[in-house]
Order: C-alpha cells, then sequence, then structure tokens
C-alpha cells in the first residue's frame, strides 16, 4: 500500500502530480470544489500499523500544490486488505467541508461497519465525528447539499440476508454541526450502490436493484 499514490490533474491542463503516498488503493477517492476555486480531496490512508483512517488535503491556488494529508479521524480500524469503501465531500454555503465515511466499529460485543460525519472550516482541524443512523453493516455512502441547505446521505446497507438503501437528512445549525434523521418512504428499497442529485424541491434518489443479469436503476424524489 505504500507504493501506491493518489494524484492530482486537470483535463488538458499540465501532467499529473502526486499528492501523497501510502493511499489505500481500492477505496473510492472523494473530491469537491468551492466557491471561490478550493479544491478538497479525501481518501483512504494506511498509517502504520494498517490503520485505514480517512485523509484530507486541500488546495486554494486551483489545484497548483496541496496542503499535508490530515487525518479526518482516528478510528484506528486495522486492516490487511483494502475495504473497497472510501469517502465522500460536500461543501456547504458557508464554505464548510462536510465529510462521511464507513469504518469498524464494536457494537454489543460485535464489529460492525458503520457511517460516521465530520466536518471542517478550516480544513486541517475537524468535528468529532457523527454516527449516521445505519443499521447492519453500512456500504457506499454518497453525499448531497439540497438548495435548502439540508444535508443528504445515502448508502446501502447489510443484515437479515438482505440489502437496501437507506438515506438520513441532516440538518446544520449556525456553527456547523450536524444532527442526522433517518427518512422512509413509501416503498421498500432493496438495492445496492446509490447515487444523490439536489432538486429545486428535495433530492433525487438512484440505485441498483434487482439480479445482475437482469438489474435495472430505479429513482425516487425524496423530500
Amino acid at each position: 500500500a505504500q507504493l501506491s499514490q493518489i494524484y492530482f490533474a486537470t483535463l488538458g491542463g499540465a501532467a499529473a502530480q502526486p499528492i501523497a503516498g501510502g493511499v489505500c488503493y481500492c477505496c473510492k477517492t472523494a473530491i469537491a470544489s468551492g466557491p471561490s476555486g478550493e479544491i478538497y480531496l479525501a481518501w483512504r490512508h494506511v498509517y502504520p500499523g494498517n490503520l485505514r483512517d480517512i485523509a484530507f488535503s486541500m488546495s486554494r491556488d486551483g489545484g497548483r500544490t496541496f496542503t499535508a494529508p490530515s487525518r479526518v479521524s482516528e478510528d484506528h480500524w486495522m486492516i490487511e486488505g483494502c475495504p473497497e469503501d472510501g469517502p465522500v465531500l460536500a461543501v456547504d454555503r458557508q464554505s464548510r467541508v462536510h465529510i462521511v465515511w464507513p469504518t469498524v466499529v464494536s457494537e454489543k460485543g460485535e464489529m460492525v461497519k458503520g457511517l460516521f460525519h465530520a466536518v471542517t472550516a478550516d480544513g486541517r482541524t475537524f468535528s468529532a465525528r457523527t454516527r449516521l443512523p445505519s443499521s447492519g453493516q453500512a456500504n457506499h455512502p454518497q453525499i448531497t447539499i439540497a438548495n435548502d441547505g439540508s444535508l443528504f446521505v445515502a448508502w446501502d446497507e447489510s443484515g437479515s440476508g438482505a440489502r437496501r438503501i437507506s438515506v438520513a437528512r441532516g440538518v446544520l445549525n449556525a456553527a456547523g454541526q450536524v444532527s442526522f434523521e433517518g427518512k422512509t418512504s413509501r416503498m421498500v428499497r432493496a438495492g445496492t450502490y446509490p447515487a444523490l442529485a439536489p432538486l429545486t424541491d428535495g433530492v433525487l434518489l438512484a440505485w441498483t436493484t434487482g439480479e445482475p443479469a437482469t438489474s435495472t436503476i430505479r429513482m425516487e424524489t425524496i423530500r
């Protein structure tokens, strides 16, 4: 893993530049931009002892230079392999960066994969992690901010022999703190790999459902 690096490049621009080494190479990388051209990156980093926690870096000059990686949370998830599940980013109206990621925690004597949220205003210090209202094993988070400023997170979770889509809505206060509540639906959302997009009123949720040979993409508006 120490041979694996994360790179940044602009299409049609200069050659790709390395940002950091020691990157967990199967977990997805997250990228977001700010209102003044800031660029934010997050990824799962391999820290000494095979601790696979989330790292963060930012650029305030359009990607010419990036800050040294910062550790978002001291999760201390030790695993000798890649979890294949990385972080997601969103930037709110106050230019605060929201990070959601999966990690493993001990719950009732068992190891459970949960989802956590943190926020940063300066790109160097992060709020204490807050757990989202998931059940079972939570995977593949996606995030977006609706037009009213609400934070929406979607993921798929497994348990009781089924895979299903779940959504939580986060309400931001003036200090940037977020409280999450689960959203219910009129339908049972069996499926995996959700995606989110903001709408004028609410968000659009899409996900994959069905067996591989006959799988389909379904959509639902959530308000």
